[in-house]
Parts: C-alpha cells; structure tokens; sequence
C-alpha cells in the first residue's frame, strides 16, 4: 500500500463523493475539519444547516461545536479587514475566490449567515442524529411516535435470564437443574455473556449448529446414568488408582475421600444431584489424571473414561443452553422494549439503518429526504464505527457523487473493538466506495525528537500492525514550530531525551514473575517521578504533578498504581470506570447498615462498629466488656438510628452515624481518606435514591445493595467511581480513556506484560467477513488462531494510541518476563524483536531473545541518532522520595535560606482546606474568586446597547477569569515587545478571537504594567528572580470558629470589622484539625520586601466608576476578599520567618496588592487595592489557625 497524499486545508480542492482523511495522532484533525466546515460554508455556499457533522462522544461534540463557531467569527473578522502577514492560509484562500466565481463581498456575507443561523447547524453524535431521524421520520421508519430512551439495557438482560431460568429449569429433570449452574451458565455469567455479543452487527455463535438444547439434555441424562453405573462397578479400582497410581499434587488425588462421599451421596444414598457433585467430575475425568512416574503404562480406570465422556456432554449442553438463552433474550426484549415503550442506544442504530437500507417506498421516501435536507456530511473518528453506521452513511451519501462525505480518522486508533468498531469494515467501505484518499501528515501536538523517536519505534518494526492494510507511514514533525518552542523538556538546564527505554535489569537464569517484575517498575517509576518533580521542567516550566500520566490497560492495574502511590507519598487521581459497587466501601456500608437493622444482634452491631468506616478499634471492644453501660448506649444509638431510617430515610440515618462517630473526619486521616469519603458519600446518595424511587422498607434496601454489589458488571453510569479532587494530581488513565487527550510527560509501565483477559468468550472473522462469537474453552485452533491474531492486530494500535498521548517526554518500561511457546506477545515487546532484524544480528528461536535483544534496542536507540536512552533500573531498588516544594522555585540564590526538613518528619494525617475556598464555601459563597462573573447590569447594558469602554465589553465569566489569570502567572513583564505575540497565542488557547481583542487586551495589559502601585513601584520592573508565581503554601489547621477570633484582634483592623459583619449562621467552622493548602497568584520582592498579590477580573458594573476606592473596598468585604488576604499574610509570614536569616515581619513583609485589572490607570489608584495588616493581628490569625487559641 503506497503512502497517502497529505491533505493541505487550504489547497486541496473539496470535490463531491466520498473523501477519506487518515489524521494520524496529534496532525490537527479537529483544525482540518473545521476548515473543511468554513470552506464549504464560504468557498461552496452551503448552508449551515445542511451540513451533517458527527462525531464519537458528546464531549467532542461540544469542542468541535465551539470550534467551527469560533473558527467562522474569526475568519468573519479577518476578512472583513485587510490582510496580514501571518493570516490563516484557508483566509487567503477565501480572498482569493473570485476567479472561481465567489467574491470577497460573498464569503463574507456567507459566512455572517453562518454565524447567525449556527444553532441550525447539525453537530451531534451518530446516537443523536439517529435518533433525529427516527424521532422526524416516524411514517418513513415505522417507529413509535412517543418512545424513551432507556440506558438499562444490561438490567433488562439480566431481568430476562432470570425469567428464562424460571421457565427453563423449574420443572426439568435433576441433572438438567445442576448442570445449568455449571460450565458459567449461571444467570449472572449468562447475562454478561449476552451483554457482550455484538449488538449492531450480524454475527453467528460459533457453536450454535452443533446441538439444540432439548437433544442436548437427553445426551446428558443418558450420560448421567452410564455414569452412575460405572461408579457402582468401578468405585473400588477408581479409588486405589487415584490413591497410588496418580501425582499426588492433583486435586483427584488430594481430594479423593471428599469427592468419593459426595459421589456415594449421589449414585449410592440418592442424595440428589447438586452443581458441586457435578463440577468435580472435571478433576476426576481421565484427561486430568496424570499418571505417576513409576505407574506411567498404568491404564485408566473405566470410570475415568465414562466421566470424560459425561463431562464432553456437559459441556455441549453448556453450549446449547448458551444459544436457547441467546435467542430466547433477543425475542423477549424486543417483546418487553415494545411493550413499555422503549429503545436502547444501539436500537438507534439498528432501527436507522434499517429503515435507510429499505427497499418499499417508505425507505424510498426516507432516503430522498434525508438527501435533500443534507448537501454534506463530516464524519469523525470513523475508525471507530461499525457497519451499521458505514451502512447509513453509505446508502444516504455514498452511492452516487451528489454530495460532499468527508470520513475523517485513524484506522491505526481503531481501539474500540470491544464496542462493536470493526476494522475490517473500515477497509471494505474504503475499498467499495472508490473514496478519494488523504492523510495529514504533521504532528503539531510533540516536540520533533519525540516525533521522530515515536516514528522509529514503528518503522523500524517488523509489520508493526499486523495488517497488510495498515502499514505505518512516518509523519512530519513540525521543526522550530510551537511544541518545540513551549514544549521541550529539560533537566538542570539541559535538553532531555524525549523517549526514555528503562529496563528492569536481570542476570539470573531463571525469568522473573510478573509480580515481581510489576512491583518493581511501580517502584522505579515512584522513584522516577519524584525527581522530575524536583529537577525537571516543561517549556521552561517547573514540573507538577498534573503535567503526569500513567496509563494503564486495566481498571485494576489503576487502582493497584493508585494505591502504591498513595504509600509514596504522590498525589494521583484515577480516571476508571469501575463500579461503585466494587469498592470496599460498599461492603463497609452493608456491614452498617445490616447493624442497624439487626439491632438485636450484637455481633451485627460489633461488625458495623468494627468497619473502618466506623473505626472502633480492639480497645473499644475490651472496655465495652469493662463497662456493659457504654455498650448498650451503642445498641441505644443503633435502635434510635434504626427507627430514624424507617421515618425519614437511610439518608438522615447516615448523616447522623457519621457525625455521632465522626467517621468522615476519621477517614479523612487515613491515606486514603478523600477516596473513601468520596465513596462513602456516593454511596449514602445513591442508596437515598433508590430508598425515594422504589420505597423500599430498610431489609429491601440491604437485598437491593447486595444486588448490585453481585451485579458490579452491570452498573449505571450514575453508580462509577466518582473522581475526588485532582487539579494538581497526578493523572492515572487507561489508554482507551486517554485516547483523543495530551499530557506533557507519560509513563507506560505495562505494555511488555500481556494485557488481561475478560469473560470467556472470543471473537474473529472468517475468511469470508463473517463476524464469529466463540467460547475459549471449546472453539478448535483455528478459530482461536484467527481471534489471537486479531488481538494482537488492536493490542497493536493500543500501544500506538499510548505512544502519542505524550507531547514532551514518554517513558516506556520493559520487563524481561518469559511467555509460554506459542503464546500471544506483547505487542510492545513484539516490536522491540523486531529491531534485533535492523541490528543485523541473527533472531534467536524461542521466546526469549538472549543477547540479540540488546544490541537490537540498543541499536534502535543509536542508529536513527534519536533524542532517546535507554536505562536499567535493579529489580529491588530502594524507595526513593523526593521533596518537591513548588513554593520556592524563583526567588534568588541569595535571598531565602530554607530549613533542612527532617526526612523522618511525617506530616500529621487530617483534613484538607482547599484555602481560601474551603473556608468561605460556609459563608454562601462558592470559593471562585468571582473573577470575570456577568452581573446582572451588565447584561442589561450589553442588551441596551450602552457604550463602554473596550475592555469592559470583553467577555465575562469563568473562561474569561481563567485566560486572565493565565495572562499574568506567565507574561514577561518587562519585555513588552512580545507582549502582543504573546497576548494573541493566549487568546487563542482560550478560544477568543485575537484579532478582536489582542489590541484591548494589550493595552490593558499596559496600564497594569506600568501604574505605581507605590512610588517606585510597578509591575514592569520587577526582575524574574524577584517572582514567583502561583506560590503554594500549607500550615497546620486547628478546629475552631473564626468568630471566635474576634475578641483577639485590634479594633481598627479591617479583618475586625470583616469578621463583625457576617452574620450568625454564616459562621466559619473548621470542623476538624489538618492542614490549610492553598496557592497564592504572585510573590514578589521589592526593595527588600515581599509581597502577596492577587489579580482580579471582575468588571465592577462595567464603568471606571466601579474601580474606585469605597468599591473596591464594598467588594473586598462582600466577597470575603479580606480573610483571604489575611490567610496569604499568614502564610507569607510562616514561609519568610522559618527561611530567612534575622527576619521581622515589620521590615521584611510589605502588604497585600489586589488588582482589579479592567479598571487601572497609569497616573490613577482605581483598581488597586493594598494593605499591610499590622503584626498583631497576623500573630492572632496564626495563633488561632494553628492551636485553636
């Protein structure tokens, strides 16, 4: 397959018919469809609501939605002025459309139509535009008029095996009942089986014809009592061959006495048949019987052989009950969806496509219509669809040149096979459809060496991805462009390699197990970590822990990361989709709640109160028995709680155990406390939920729990974790998460390993296209060779999909594990083989490559002259962690001298106050610094049309807060040269025209640069070395209320007079000790002073009226401005005092700046607001913040 011509946004002619996009990863996909949306809307007059855009998830729809309106406001702008030097090239391209028969005058009135009928346009996912064409074509596609859409598709299968079992198996012959609880055909493993066969594509079992289930069950019975017979007969040999002949570390052996008596019960004392006495027939048959060394000729006994043959008719029946379930579920649900009105996600589909592909005059009718409603289809991420969808797009847009369809993906990103997306479906519509094909070819989001080092890594592996349709072409890096100016990381002021190789070192004859070898790559990578967060940076940047991801293949091994690096000391967040249920918490909160209810069982209630949600300890216990009054003031407690959940609700039961054992506060202290709070709350929500919607009595609401806690694969996405805070945390990902994201710096600790394997099914197609769904167990070697090759094809492009997410740095862990002859590898490991072909040496035989693997990395490494290493790491290495402190990284050699911190300090476990927001949340207010929020004038004056001034008419809100924080923390304030360059780059971070408003923004910028805050004082000359940015800060927090405060502070102080105002109920209560966290916008020194400043947005009525000094200080008070002030001199005062040489705060802290940005003025003092609070009140602040006191 020759490489792809590159599409050029601006050049390429877009010619009707189909046209297929390949965007490799990080090549600006979303910025070509845009300019492909713009184009056709300026270049081809169609209208907005006639071009059809869809994409894969509802979050992408609302980016790209925002990004072709921001696009057509911006080339709207653009044109509409003369022409500039760095103007978009698809701009010029409009400019010039006259010789093509569309002037200048005409794009511009387009695309200004297209702004104003935007909301027209059609931006959706293919479920929402499904769903439209049912919903507007009720006739055409017989659906029902009124239907709701039901997310319990997983439920509703579960409900229907149920009934299967009821009317399958209530009334049929022993044997039947036992086996069907055998061989994973219990309804739990039923329902999960059907909720993972395909449900929009054709599809057969592959052991469907082999037997229906009635033939089936007579073969078992039959067998049954041949087996019977063979064990009143052969009991006795049986039993001396399993005692003297076998190995004796085989269950058969180890167990005989206990399956000889359950046998004896079955076939000797008509016991009856259970699931058990049949399951042990699996270790008792012939082909599980090894036999010893010394009696290796010893032939089997008969019985041996009559239970191989019985077990080989269980399974079969095991099978046909699979396939009677499977088409007794359809048939029900199709009868239960029409009976209650209902259709699932996929139905959308299914139903579409259907009516779309008809032959009558209906799908006549639908198909003209939908042609005449739509002159253009965009389709995104089309790799990731299934043939029902390339059939809607086909048939509407496809078979004739008559309208523009633009398929835009990357088959190397195909991940999604689990959801039904089927690669070889992609091929075949681009091969039957003639599409006209391109492919962009720069990546824009990496820096060039790890471009080049990412291109490597496949080309210089031997048919990377498996498929002779899917070779791997390199692409472009973008040399000297913006990633390589912001992006590049550095350690010590030198460049860093962009791809790093570490490698788990081994000498040792026999290869590591997996535990080890996992336990030791979390281990390096901690360590790693550690130092790039003391060491390293990004652009220029420190390196936070936000700046890092971990992605993983699975949910546990998120968790199992998440928890080591909790013991590590590092702050990470797990993006999964586990189940609440699945969490340990649940089982804390059943133990409760079944306390509760049995609350005269004391050992239910010593089981409640002994959870670590409720953390009784031992010593409690022995002093209950002391003291017998303090326990039946518990059994009190738990009968009062118990009836306030019969009469108000499980809710306000909880709320008040909580609070009664304070059991958040405690939890709070352990390591991984705001993930149990998390759950824990979660929980108490979801339960209340369920109490309200079905009225369950307490009993029901624990049977309801246990329910889902059984059925943990079938959650709702209501019941997933719940993510706890995370701004600064580090990010830990599963790649089909990741997918789509960028990260600065990425560690991939598992792709040498082989990723797990869900469920017992596996699927492949046959050489003829057929999709086939088959059982691991039974399926022959050939369709367990074809679904091994397909795994490894996606495990393939899942380790592509790892590799781009990093834009600065990727870390790639390899450990020397061995895997089984003839097993699946690795696809990362696969690849590093292949390079041992590049190195020129000869490829051993066997699995493990010896020597050869080693010249071969190290020559992928060497050859290509690649910004990559490779390093080793020990299998045992101490844990090393690191100290970084994010609050003291630009202040001057000279100027701080900081305490050594002892490494054996630890610091106290406790509650953590998000600053200034954690405490003023209690006073009504949310904790945003109200930058940039709408009043409610300003809206009446944007809609009367009233003048203002330009930089009062930029935009307000949250978006607008964060782009002017974002402004400040990284402009270059003296060099005002690249003030409008850099102004115009933020702008359009931010998605904000920089055409509009880089001239306004500039000279706001101006003004605050160069106004005196005080004289000889301003913002433009201050050195970098005299600043620091977003300075973190953390001190002890005692419990308390800051009213209390009041008595202890001077009269005249203006945190008196704040704390004297609020009323009795907003009252701010530290509930319980910890630390108070928080970060301060600037730090600055001046003259041998620092300072604290704050930059606010906030419009002030919209007038320079609103920036004087009585307004100013009204907002300082309303929005509780003050107390946070006074907390940044708290923490200012306790950082300069334990770090500089002879401090005093009355001659080394100069105050408190809050600049109210849209209002200053050089010559003026609108807009700024100081104070210097004086050391008492500072010392009284502190004094009770710390102890209380």
């Amino acid at each position: 397959m020759s490489e792809l011509t590159a599409f050029n946004s601006s050049k390429t002619e877009l010619e009707k018919g189909v046209t297929l996009l390949e965007a490799s990863a990080g090549t600006g996909k979303t910025y070509a469809l845009a300019r492909i949306f713009l184009r056709l809307v300026a270049e081809k007059g169609v209208e907005v609501s006639k071009i059809l855009t869809v994409t894969f998830t509802s979050a992408a729809t609302e980016e790209l939605c925002d990004r072709i309106r921001s696009l057509l406001v911006e080339a709207h702008e653009t044109l509409s002025e003369e022409p500039k030097e760095d103007e978009d090239p698809v701009f010029l391209r409009l400019r010039e459309m006259k010789d093509k028969g569309v002037s200048l005058k005409e794009c511009i009135r387009r695309i200004k139509l297209a702004i104003t009928c935007f909301d027209e346009a059609i931006i959706s996912t293919i479920h929402g535009f499904c769903n439209r064409v049912l919903a507007e074509n009720s006739f055409e596609t017989r659906s029902l008029f009124d239907v709701e859409l039901d997310k319990a598709s997983k439920e509703m299968a579960l409900e229907g095996v149920y009934e299967y079992w009821r009317e399958r198996f209530v009334s049929v012959h022993p044997v039947l009942a036992a086996a069907a609880s055998t061989q994973k055909v219990k309804p739990g493993d039923m329902a999960d089986f059907f909720n993972g066969l395909p449900k929009t594509q054709e599809y057969e079992l592959g052991f469907e014809n082999e037997t229906d289930f009635e033939a089936a069950g007579k073969v078992l019975i039959s067998e049954f009592d041949k087996l019977k017979e063979s064990w009143l007969e052969d009991r006795e040999s049986y039993g001396s061959f399993v005692e003297n002949c076998i190995q004796k570390r085989l269950s058969a052996h180890i167990h005989r006495k206990r399956y000889a008596e359950l046998l004896d019960s079955v076939f000797m004392k008509n016991g009856g048949v259970s699931p058990t006495s049949l399951e042990v027939l699996a270790f008792m048959r012939a082909s599980k019987l090894k036999n010893a060394r010394d009696f290796k000729d010893e032939e089997k006994p008969e019985f041996a052989n009559q239970a191989e043959v019985f077990w080989s008719a269980l399974e079969t029946f095991g099978r046909a009950v699979r396939v009677d379930c499977v088409n007794y579920l359809k048939a029900k649900m199709r009868s239960w969806k029409a009976r209650r009105g209902v259709l699932f996600f996929d139905d959308l589909l299914s139903l579409t496509a259907k009516a779309v592909e008809g032959q009558g005059p209906d799908g006549e009718s639908l198909r003209a219509g939908l042609r005449e409603s739509f002159d253009a289809a965009l389709i995104d991420e089309f790799q990731d669809t299934d043939p029902v969808q390339f059939k809607i797009f086909s048939k509407l847009f496809g078979e004739e040149k008559s309208h523009w369809l633009f398929l835009i993906g990357d088959p190397k990103q195909s991940i999604y096979r689990f959801r039904g997306a089927d690669l070889e479906a992609y091929f075949d519509f681009a091969e039957k459809s003639n599409a006209m094909k391109y492919s962009l070819d720069t990546n824009f989001r990496a820096t060039t060496p790890l471009v080049k080092s990412v291109n490597a890594f496949f080309a210089e592996s031997e048919d990377p991805f498996l498929h002779p349709e899917l070779p791997f072409f390199p692409v472009n890096p973008n040399r000297g462009g913006k990633a390589d100016k912001s992006k590049t990381f550095t350690e010590d002021g030198e460049k860093g390699s962009a791809f790093v190789i570490r490698e788990m070192e081994w000498n040792k004859e026999k290869k590591p197990g997996q535990t080890l070898a996992r336990g030791s790559i979390q281990a390096d990578m901690a360590n790693e970590i550690h130092r790039l967060l003391n060491e390293a940076r990004v652009g220029g940047n420190r390196v936070r822990p936000k700046d890092i991801a971990i992605l993983v293949r699975s949910n546990p091994q998120a968790l199992n990361i998440w928890q080591y690096f909790r013991k590590r000391g590092l702050a990470a967040t797990v993006f999964s989709e586990i189940s609440l249920f699945e969490a340990p918490e649940a089982k804390e909160l059943l133990w409760v709640m079944e306390g509760l209810v049995n609350v005269r069982s004391d050992r239910a209630i010593k089981r409640a109160l002994a959870t670590g949600l409720l953390g009784m300890t031992s010593k409690d216990f022995q002093s209950w028995q002391d003291k017998p009054e303090k326990w039946d003031a518990w059994v009190g407690l738990f009968r009062e709680y118990y009836e306030i959940w019969r009469n108000k609700g499980i809710y306000v039961a909880l709320r008040k155990l909580f609070r009664k054992t304070r059991a958040i506060p405690l939890n709070l202290k352990r390591p991984d406390g705001e993930r149990r709070v998390t759950n824990f709350l979660h929980l108490a929500e979801v339960l209340h939920q369920a109490n309200s919607s079905k009225s369950l009595s307490p009993s029901s609401l624990i049977v309801w729990l246990r329910t889902q806690m059984n059925q943990k694969g079938l959650s709702n996405e209501e019941y997933q974790l719940r993510l706890e805070s995370q701004s600064e945390s580090i990010r830990i990902i599963t790649v089909h998460k990741s997918k789509g994201l960028e990260y600065p710096i990425v560690f991939l600790p598992g792709h040498s390993f082989l990723p797990s394997q869900k469920g017992d099914d596996i699927s492949y197609h046959r050489e003829d296209g057929q999709l086939v769904v088959d059982l691991k167990k039974t399926a022959d070697d050939k369709a367990k060779s074809l679904a091994q090759k397909e795994e490894s094809q996606e495990d393939a492009r899942v380790l592509y999909v790892a590799l781009t997410r990093s834009s600065s740095r990727c870390y790639v862990y390899h450990a020397p594990i061995a895997f089984a002859k003839n097993s699946k590898i690795p696809a990362q490991v696969r690849m590093m083989r292949s390079w041992v072909l590049a190195a020129g040496t000869e490829k051993d035989k066997g699995s493990e490559l010896g020597d050869s693997f080693d010249k071969g990395v190290s020559h992928w490494v060497d050859a290509a002259r690649l910004e990559a290493e490779r390093k080793f790491f020990p299998a045992n290495q101490p844990e090393v962690n690191g100290t970084a402190d994010f609050s003291e990284n630009s202040l001057g050699d000279d100027s701080l001298e900081a305490e050594k911190w002892d490494s054996a300090r630890k610091l106290p476990r406790g509650k953590i106050v998000d600053s200034f927001s954690g405490l003023s949340r209690q006073v009504g207010f949310d904790g945003r610094d109200l930058d940039g929020i709408t009043s409610e004038k300003d809206f009446q004056e944007d809609f009367l049309g009233q003048e203002k001034a330009p930089i009062f008419k930029f935009p307000a809100g949250a978006n607008a807060g964060n782009f002017m924080h974002d402004l400040f923390e990284h402009i270059d304030f003296s060099d005002s040269s690249n003030w409008e360059s850099f102004v115009g780059e933020k702008l359009k971070y931010h998605q904000y025209s920089s055409r509009k408003w880089t001239s306004t923004i500039v000279e706001m910028v101006e003004q605050v640069m160069n106004a005196e805050l005080e004289p000889g004082l301003s913002l433009t000359g201050l050195d970098k070395g005299d600043r620091l940015e977003e300075m973190e800060f953390h001190f002890p927090l005692a419990e308390g209320s800051l009213s209390e405060l009041v008595s202890l502070l001077p009269n005249g102080s203006i945190l008196h007079k704040y704390l004297r105002g609020l009323n009795d109920d907003d009252c701010i209560r530290i509930e319980e000790s910890g630390y108070l966290n928080g970060l301060v916008d600037l730090f600055f020194r001046s003259n041998g002073k620092y300072f604290v400043l704050d930059w606010k947005s906030n419009k002030l009525g919209g007038s320079d009226e609103g920036f004087g000094p009585k307004e100013i200080e009204r907002e300082m008070l309303t929005h509780h401005y003050i107390l946070q002030y006074h907390l940044y001199a708290v923490a200012a005062h306790r950082f300069l005092k334990y770090r500089m040489m002879d401090y005093s705060y009355e001659r080394n802290f100069g105050g408190a700046y809050y600049l109210f940005v849209r209002g200053m003025k050089v010559g003026s003092e609108k807009g700024i607001y100081f104070d210097l609070p004086d050391l008492r009140t500072i010392e009284a602040l502190e004094s009770y913040l710390v102890t209380g006191k």
